[in-house]
């Protein structure tokens, strides 16, 4: 897996252009007295923000080889849809399929179409335009295939027996199809009139999907404009058309929403908790923290050298951690303290795990036990010559964890760690730990859908390239066998059984320290946005989820 990449799927912005303040409806020109102005002065507009030009076009297929940034990839529910998708209680439903049946194999996959779907452009969906569409995504993904979810590289064939009937046979059974199915990047379904000749030349300045909105095609340097899709089959969005502006800086950010120049800021990457928390205590602004856990934060060890090969310094660092303080600090009570490596809402992951508790006397008990003393009285502790000196390095593109890297080296420095906190850009920082030079570093789980499937499959060392998570197999009995053999079955109980047996001994042997439980978090206008309900894979900003008054 490019983990960079998987990574970076936890990141997106949204941004809106600047209208008038009352209740956000385009001006028209008083002057031109013509039927344009009248319709143009009742659409209602919203205006978001993202980070970064979507350079790479619209093609919903978005890895490192096609593109320098995230380009579309949280955006891409307001334009494609799946085949299936989450519901608000975590259960799999259909989206453009109305059902599905599954062999008793456990290898076909029988998908019956929605009736009366059309595609942006006119053309109607067909189970040949489906397979079309998952054709090319994983001729696009190219290396990256297994990498945003296993599926992609277990397909045996495609068929289209009839225009609503879309069959899929896989190489093994996969307990996760479904689940990656809901990955609209890279499985959104695509119209097949972009898809004939270079997907992306046809996609640069089109979207071609059947969700709610489209893309007008008229970036001007600094803003997108969406527009509603006539041919969606679903219920029609509130807004008729929303803007992504481009504002590089969070900071920034803040100040166009302040100003009015933007209507909301959607995701806890779009604004430090500082400012998060002083809008909400604002009342010209609307906030709202989901629920629902994205990710988790934890740091990684490296399991090979020392001290970390000892499982009471694993243990006492664990214990170390006052995780309370750190979240509601740092992280403003809006993360939080996390026990184990996966929410136990997560699939699978409601299991027994031991955790461990804020115990500074405990911890040090376990150093002392370890060997690790401080000879020389200066609070740092040493064994055989090796003092506990060490980096911990973390990505500034994954949050502002600046604070929080701080925060953590000075509670393990009460336990005789010296620690330096080193954040640099994502490319800096994953080198040396692909190369295992590295001691401790932040790290997280991947997020949204990729939680916990394609983080489980990526422990599994033959077919990872994830430095961090693949050092948990060293730790299972059996290795890879129990890793291949859950990723070769669609046998829930086996399925439980497995994770049960992993999750636990992950916790046992303190494999990952867990640090906090991310949560979403949105600002807005008050003045003219009412609310946000955040989509079930909170990674996607979703408009028709906006409430405006």
């Amino acid at each position: 897996m490019k983990l960079k990449k998987l990574i970076s799927l936890v990141s997106a912005v949204v941004i809106c252009l600047s209208l008038a303040a009352c209740g956000k409806a385009e001006a028209g020109t008083a002057a031109s007295g013509n039927a344009d102005a009248a319709a143009k002065a009742a659409t209602v507009s919203v205006t978001l923000a993202e980070s970064w030009e979507f350079t790479s076009g619209f093609y919903p297929v978005i890895t490192a080889s096609n593109s320098n940034n995230y380009g579309i990839t949280y955006w891409t529910r307001n334009f494609y849809n799946t085949l299936v998708c989450y519901d608000e209680n975590g259960a799999i439903q259909g989206e453009l399929a109305e059902k599905w049946n599954i062999s008793d194999d456990g290898l076909t996959y029988t998908f019956t179409l929605r009736d009366g779907v059309k595609f942006s452009d006119g053309t109607p969906l067909t189970a040949e335009a489906v397979k079309n569409s998952m054709e090319t995504a994983i001729k696009n993904l190219g290396v990256y295939n297994g990498s945003y979810g296993k599926l992609s590289s277990i397909i045996a064939s495609m068929d289209a027996p009839d225009d609503k009937t879309f069959v899929m046979t896989l190489t093994q059974p996969y307990y996760g199809a479904l689940n990656d199915l809901t990955m609209c990047n890279p499985l959104g379904i695509v119209s097949p009139a972009a898809l004939s000749g270079d997907p992306y030349a046809n996609c640069a300045a089109q979207t071609a999907g059947t969700g709610p909105y489209q893309y007008a095609g008229d970036f001007d340097g600094t803003a997108y404009t969406f527009v509603r899709n006539p041919y969606y089959w679903g219920d029609a969005p509130a807004l008729d058309n929303f803007k992504v502006k481009v504002i590089e800086d969070n900071d920034a950010k803040v100040l166009a929403l302040r100003s009015g120049e933007i209507d909301a800021i959607i995701g806890a990457q779009r604004m430090s908790y500082d400012a998060y928390g002083e809008l909400s205590g604002n009342s010209l602004f609307g906030t709202a923290v989901n629920s629902k856990g994205s990710n988790t934060r934890y740091l990684g060890l490296n399991l090979s050298k020392a001290p970390f090969n000892d499982l009471k310094v694993r243990q006492a660092v664990s214990c170390a951690l006052d995780r309370d303080s750190l979240c509601s600090t740092v992280f403003q009570g809006i993360e939080q303290p996390a026990e184990t490596l996966f929410e136990k809402a997560k699939p699978y992951c409601d299991v027994p795990q031991a955790t461990y508790d804020f115990d500074l006397d405990q911890a040090n008990a376990l150093m002392e036990e370890a060997g690790w003393v401080d000879t020389d009285g200066d609070g740092v502790r040493e064994k055989d010559g090796q003092k506990l000196e060490f980096t911990l390095s973390y990505t500034k593109s994954i949050g502002s964890l600046d604070d929080a890297a701080l925060t953590i080296a000075e509670q393990l420095s009460k336990i005789g760690f010296k620690i330096t906190p080193s954040g640099t850009d994502m490319m800096s920082w994953f080198g040396p730990i692909q190369a295992g030079d590295y001691a401790i570093t932040i790290y997280q789980t991947y997020g949204g859908a990729f939680d916990p499937t394609t983080v489980v499959t990526n422990m599994n060392p033959d077919t990872s390239t994830d430095p961090v998570a693949v050092q948990v197999s060293s730790a299972l009995g059996g290795g890879s066998a129990l890793l291949t053999e859950l990723d070769s079955t669609s046998d829930t109980k086996k399925v439980q059984e497995i994770y049960t047996q992993l999750l636990g001994t992950i916790a046992d042997q303190s494999l990952v320290v867990p640090v906090s439980y991310t949560r979403e978090f949105a600002a807005w206008n008050s003045g003219f946005v009412s609310g946000y309900d955040f989509y079930p894979d909170s990674m996607y900003v979703v408009v028709a989820d906006i409430h405006v008054q």
